[in-house]
Parts: structure tokens; C-alpha cells; sequence
């Protein structure tokens, strides 16, 4: 008994912390839950939880109506909701990628992390019972719906709460109360924009030089033609446009090494002195590239990203793209003179979209045998051959069929697919197609609807059909026999 009391004394001394700036913050909390609760959660992901954190439920289950935010600005979740997420994201497309080697484990969503607070835009933190070899079990962890970055926070749930009192101290965190409650929330952005200086990454405080471009792009946090470092490191995206460029000449990307939270960067600015400070930003995860300045040779700056989109581009050989281990998605938009079999031996890649480009006959395809996504959009299709070895294909998007449709029933052993949009005219073809939910079809030679009666299909997109009027009487048929949640064509008639 003695040990429970005090046990109980430490985890008030954690709510304690804000109970400074907020004094009836235990009113606005949710009633303690119960261990049965908290031992379906350790029967559901097989492991024990911390005990500080079985402390934390045990006094308060999660916030309540009247309050928002008691996690840094996150939404504390209570139990339930913490099981029914749990549940979610274990289906999720989250494919993570650790900031520092080892701490995190990294690729799908692990069984032994456990959502306990989201913001309610998709991001969430974690604790982490299922730590990489020089992580801690217990350590607190980000998903970011923005990125696929994922940062070790706090190594403990007591280690964070310590952060959020320091921040009501220091003014970074605020509270106010309007008709509908209070809310706590950050002077400035929000809590993931912090995320560098929780990791423990030294910021080196001062001033940066500003001209150009990039004077006018920070405008208003500018003083005195510099601006300040901190302000930089903070930085989550960048887009370089190319109409805002135009007036300001060669730009250079020097700036952005100072941006060691920067996630996401776009350029379409065609005139760029050097791509070769885009290696040096650590943290990036998403790359967008249209500029006419980028060549072959400037690949080599491209480092540890996740997603690549290249637009109107001339290149010719990609396959030093192979080197990237990160690189999970690309995407090419109208890239001239590439000869495609070097695509090929991007075998990490999960997701790849063609769009508007010459592609070969896509046999180089089947060599990504990783591929879960693949987007074909004003591309011309051959045939369907190489769709023969790709086994985990989930999505499969196009706009228009094969060529040559003699290989068509590739599809029947297709087993993985959810998303299917491509004309589809004998329905017999995706009888066994048993997770798909969203599917193309073809107006023109639909036939045998009786055999999608057994599948789960909630969408469809039809292709061919010969007016509005057509394509409603397709709707109502598939309504017979499967109940659509939405559907949609491609309109080939005259309006």
C-alpha cells in the first residue's frame, strides 16, 4: 500500500507541473481509468508499459472537453481513444525513417508504439516500446503527418513533462481560455518545430547575412539585412517559385544549410548558382525539382530523402538515384531523353509515377518488386506484362488502357490490390481481387457485374462512356450489386 501512495504522490507531481499556469487543471482533466483497461492495451501490443506511464492513466484518463492541448500543445488521448488509434495506425501507410541511427525502428508502424497524444491534423506522440539497439524503451517519439522523419523527443514520459513546465517558464507555450475552454498552444508554429532543439542538436545562436531573394522571402522576420539562425532552424518548407525569383537573378541555396529542421523543399527557380548545399541539409524528406538550371550531374547533391518529384527535366541516366537508401517514392513529370531502363534499378522504391513522358515499354518496371504504388498517367502502355512479377502492388493508377490487353488477366493474381483504376471490362477478371475498394471500368465492354457481388468495391471510375447520361446508368448498375460510396469518369464526350 505504501508503495501505490507514493507511486501516486510522483505521477500528481507531473500534472503538478501545469497546474502552476493552469490551477484547476485536475478539474478539466478526464476521471482516472481503470488497470483493466490499461492491461488490454499490454495484451494488444504485447509488452508491459512504463510505470510512470501506467501512472499517468491511473490518475487521469486523458483530457477533457473543456481543455485542449495539455500535451505541448497536443491532445492528451484517453485510454480508449489510445486502443481505437493504436488499432488505426497499424494499417497506416506511415513508412518511418529515423533522424539518428539506431534510436528508432524504422519502416511501418510498430506494434509496440502506443499513440497517447495527436494534435488532429495526423501527427502524433508516441511512446516507444519498441525501440532501435541505442534507443530507450519508454522514449517518447514524433510521427509527423508532414513528413517521414520521426525524432526520439524525451526518453521518458516524465523527461517531457520536465519540457512542457520549462516552456509555460520561459513563454514558448501559452494558455488561454475562450466560451468553448482553454486551449494551450505555442507562442510561435507548433510543437514539431521545436523538435531539433528536444533532440538535443546544438543551435549555433546568431545571425545570418540577407540579401536578394532571400530577403524578400523572409521579409517580415528580417532586421538590420540578417536574420536570425534560430529563426532558420525552425524553418519546416521552402518554396522557391519562379515568378517571385525571376526579378532577383542567379539564387543561391547557401541559406538553407542553416535550416536543420527543413523538411520539405521546392524549386522551380530557373536560375541557381549550385544544387550542392541541398546535401547538406540532413533532415530533408520531400523534394520537388523544376528548374532548368538542375542538370544530370547535380543528382549526386540529392541525399537521404524519401519522396523526389523531378519536372520538366533533361536527363538521361537516373540509376545514381539507387545510391539514396531512403528513397521510397519518385516521380517523374515530363523528363526528356531519359532512357527508362535506368529507373529499373531503383529497387527500394514503394511508390513511382510516370506522367506525360516517354516510358518505354515499362518491362524495367517489374525489376521494383518493392513497388506497392505505380501511376501511369498520359503514358502510352504497350502491354501489361510487366505487371507479371509485382506481387505487392496495393494501387495501381492509370488513365488509359494497354496496347495490347492480351496479358489482362495478370490482374486475377494481383491479390494485394485496393485501388485499381484502370478500364476494366469483364468483371470476372477482379473476382478475386478480395481487398479491393475502388476500381476503373469500361463502359464500353462491361459485362459480367454479378461477379464483383462478393467484393467490398465502394468506388468507381468509368472510362468511355459516351455521354453523362451513359455513365449515370453504369453508376446504377454497380449500385445492384455493390454499395458505392462515390464514383466519378473520365468525361470523352462533348459537352
Amino acid at each position: 500500500m505504501g508503495l501505490l501512495n507514493k507511486n501516486i504522490k510522483e505521477e500528481c507531481r507531473l500534472v503538478n507541473k501545469i497546474k502552476a499556469y493552469i490551477p484547476n487543471i485536475g478539474d478539466l482533466l478526464n476521471q482516472v481509468t481503470d488497470d483493466i483497461k490499461i492491461n488490454e492495451l499490454e495484451s494488444l501490443i504485447g509488452k508491459k508499459v512504463p510505470e510512470d506511464f501506467r501512472r499517468l492513466y491511473l490518475e487521469h484518463n486523458g483530457e477533457g472537453n473543456m481543455i485542449f492541448g495539455v500535451m505541448a500543445g497536443f491532445r492528451w488521448m484517453n485510454i480508449e481513444l489510445v486502443i481505437n488509434e493504436w488499432k488505426s495506425l497499424q494499417e497506416s501507410a506511415y513508412d518511418i525513417i529515423g533522424d539518428k541511427d539506431g534510436l528508432i525502428k524504422e519502416g511501418t508502424f510498430k506494434k509496440g508504439w502506443i499513440p497517447f497524444a495527436e494534435d488532429c491534423g495526423g501527427s502524433f506522440l508516441v511512446m516507444d516500446l519498441e525501440p532501435g539497439i541505442k534507443g530507450t524503451y519508454g522514449q517518447i517519439i514524433t510521427i509527423d503527418h508532414n513528413s517521414s522523419i520521426s525524432y526520439v523527443i524525451s526518453e521518458s514520459i516524465e523527461m517531457f513533462f520536465e519540457f512542457i513546465e520549462k516552456s509555460f517558464k520561459n513563454g514558448d507555450l501559452n494558455t488561454w481560455q475562450d466560451e468553448d475552454g482553454r486551449e494551450i498552444e505555442w507562442k510561435q508554429g507548433h510543437l514539431f518545430d521545436y523538435v531539433i532543439a528536444l533532440t538535443g542538436t546544438k543551435i549555433d545562436k546568431g545571425t545570418f547575412l540577407i540579401n536578394g531573394f532571400w530577403e524578400e522571402y523572409f521579409k517580415d522576420e528580417v532586421v538590420n539585412g540578417t536574420i536570425s539562425t534560430e529563426v532558420l532552424s525552425k524553418r519546416r518548407m521552402i518554396f522557391i517559385k519562379a515568378d517571385m525569383a525571376k526579378k532577383f537573378g542567379v539564387i543561391s541555396l547557401d541559406i538553407l544549410k542553416n535550416m536543420i529542421n527543413l523538411k520539405e523543399l521546392i524549386i522551380h527557380a530557373d536560375d541557381i548558382s549550385s544544387f550542392e548545399p541541398i546535401k547538406e541539409i540532413p533532415s530533408l524528406a520531400k523534394l520537388i525539382i523544376g528548374s532548368k538550371s538542375f542538370k544530370e550531374s547535380d543528382l549526386k547533391y540529392i541525399y537521404n530523402v524519401k519522396e523526389l518529384t523531378l519536372v520538366k527535366l533533361k536527363l538521361n541516366d537516373i540509376r545514381i538515384l539507387q545510391d539514396i537508401k531512403t528513397l521510397k517514392y519518385l516521380r517523374l513529370y515530363k523528363i526528356a531523353k531519359l532512357n527508362t531502363i535506368s529507373i529499373g534499378y531503383l529497387k527500394n522504391l514503394t511508390k513511382l509515377s510516370l506522367e506525360d513522358m516517354e516510358v518505354g515499354d515499362l518491362s524495367y518496371i517489374s525489376a521494383l518488386n518493392k513497388l506497392t504504388n505505380l501511376e501511369l498517367k498520359k503514358v502510352s502502355i504497350p502491354n501489361l506484362e510487366f505487371l507479371q512479377d509485382l506481387k505487392n502492388i496495393t494501387t495501381l493508377n492509370t488513365d488509359t488502357k494497354a496496347d495490347d490487353e492480351s496479358s489482362i488477366g495478370i490482374f486475377e493474381g494481383m491479390q494485394k490490390l485496393k485501388e485499381l483504376i484502370y478500364p476494366i471490362g469483364d468483371m470476372k477478371i477482379i473476382k478475386n481481387c478480395i481487398n479491393l475498394k475502388s476500381i476503373g471500368v469500361d463502359a464500353v465492354k462491361l459485362e459480367n457485374l454479378q461477379c464483383i457481388n462478393d467484393l467490398n468495391i465502394n468506388n468507381i471510375t468509368i472510362f468511355n462512356a459516351k455521354s453523362e447520361e451513359n455513365a449515370k446508368s453504369i453508376v446504377a448498375e454497380f449500385e445492384k450489386y455493390c454499395k458505392l460510396q462515390s464514383y466519378g469518369w473520365k468525361q470523352t464526350w462533348e459537352s
